[in-house]
């Protein structure tokens, strides 16, 4: 009896002690996000790491400390101390999808950086299964759109003829969901204004080139009015004045 005793208080002990390292873990949580919100982002990754020690299923934590990672990151800079940053952020956010594939949070986190470290292939991937995740969200489908015109913009390594023309129809595709998704969506009617004048430099015929060129300057000017529409909303939504320009 005795030793069933002492077998239920050292279980006792250490059930209160699992708890009592989860209400820490929240704690550090609560003052990693006061910090990264401030934009304090070194002191915030101290709080998230020590969270994470506390609880390793925190998987809040986890993301804060690799997107803490990220907003550190400056693109284009290519310093040792800066491209750490990225690789910090993204061996955090593969770790997050090693045990959980489908987080959201991860795979929209991946994409991020992997655009701002240009390597579009995998940013398109990442945008790609991100739209697969969130099918009512437009902006990974802005995203890919975006993306493959980047890809085919690119001078110094070309994608083949057939690869462009792959890539152009899956953004006009893409940038078609956006714009399905939110009929406002003034980014999205851009790129398939881009998209389409690559089209029609693709295109094999001048008839087939021309009306992909009428085609691309009409979604030129629903970018255009929507923009400006969607300014106006936000003047008024906020109690901005607007100008006419009346003389």
């Amino acid at each position: 009896m005795k030793k069933l005793l002492t077998l239920a208080f050292v279980a006792t002990l250490a059930l209160a002690s699992v708890s009592c390292a989860k209400l820490q873990a929240r704690d550090n949580l609560i003052k990693g996000q006061a910090a990264f919100k401030n934009a304090h982002y070194e002191e915030s990754i101290k709080y998230f790491k020590e969270a994470m020690n506390l609880d390793p299923n925190l998987t809040v934590a986890e993301l804060y400390l690799a997107t803490a990672y990220s907003q550190q990151f400056i693109p284009g800079a290519q310093s040792a101390e800066n491209m750490k940053m990225a690789d910090m952020a993204v061996k955090t956010f593969e770790d997050i999808l090693s045990r959980d594939p489908n987080n959201v949070s991860a795979v929209a986190g991946l994409a991020f950086i992997y655009q701002n470290t240009l390597q579009l292939q995998k940013a398109h991937d990442y945008y790609l299964k991100e739209s697969q995740l969130e099918p009512t969200n437009p902006i990974p489908f802005y995203a890919v759109a975006s993306v493959d015109w980047l890809i085919v913009q690119n001078k110094n390594d070309p994608p083949s003829v057939e690869d462009q023309k792959r890539l152009v129809d899956e953004g006009i595709a893409s940038a078609d969901k956006a714009i399905g998704l939110n009929p406002d969506y003034d980014d999205a009617m851009s790129y398939k204004n881009l998209l389409l004048r690559e089209k029609a430099r693709l295109s094999e015929t001048e008839e087939e080139k021309a009306k992909l060129t009428a085609d691309a300057d009409t979604w030129f000017n629903k970018a255009l009015d929507t923009r400006k529409k969607n300014q106006e909303k936000k003047n008024k939504a906020s109690g901005g004045i607007t100008l006419d320009n009346k003389k």
